[in-house]
This record gives structure tokens, C-alpha cells and sequence, in this order.
């Protein structure tokens, strides 16, 4: 059965959470500043300044401390570094209107559990 459209298309549980991050984007080899609007397993929802020069499908790393985004990797690796490889998925200009930022969707490359408290 396909579904239909507009329908929840996440792998993921989302968990609201605001917090302060940075993008590393690397095409431009600049950091952006960025605020979490929500957290999944699989990616994020994050509010940038609307003069980023992010687009859909450019490589990203996301920057946090363990402190600010609690992380667990999924896969056994020791891997302790705060950096998470992700890519860009989708850009929603429409936000600018209320908030004047950019909402952006991010795809984390590993699959990792974030902690709700």
C-alpha cells in the first residue's frame, strides 16, 4: 500500500528539543550557527540564519557536545567524537514569514539514539 500524500514519511519518533548547535557546512567550509526545533534517531529539524547557503543533498557535520545532544551510537563502534556526519535533506523557505530563519532537514549518515533528558 503507498501512502498517501502528506503522510508522516519518518522512520523515526521525533522529540521536541531546543538547543544551540553548529553546522559545519562543507561545501562553503563554514560554521553555522543553529538552534534544534526537534530530534529523531535518524535526523533533526534545525533553524538557521536565513543567509546560509544550505540546498538540498550538501554535506554537513553537525557540532555539539555530549552534554547538549546525549548520544549513544547504534552501532558498536567506541566513537566518541561530538561531530555527527549528516546531509541535508530539505529546506523550508516558507519559515522565513513567521521567523525569519530558514527550517532545514537534516539526515544523520549513522542511525543514533538521542536521550530526552
Amino acid at each position: 500500500m503507498t501512502p498517501s500524500p502528506g503522510a508522516e514519511r519518518r522512520r523515526h519518533s521525533r522529540i521536541p528539543r531546543v538547543v544551540n548547535i553548529h553546522l559545519h557546512h562543507k561545501p562553503s567550509d563554514r560554521e553555522i550557527p543553529a538552534r534544534t526545533l526537534d530530534i529523531s534517531d535518524g535526523g533533526m529539524l534545525v533553524s538557521v540564519p536565513a543567509t546560509a547557503p544550505v540546498a538540498p543533498g550538501q554535506a554537513i557535520c553537525v557540532r555539539a557536545g555530549q552534554d547538549v545532544l546525549p548520544r549513544l551510537p547504534i552501532r558498536t563502534d567506541p566513537c566518541q567524537c561530538d561531530d555527527l556526519d549528516a546531509r541535508i535533506v530539505r529546506v523550508d523557505r516558507n519559515a522565513l514569514l513567521n521567523t525569519g530563519q530558514l527550517q532545514v532537514g537534516v539526515a544523520l549518515a549513522d542511525r543514533c539514539h538521542f536521550l530526552a533528558g
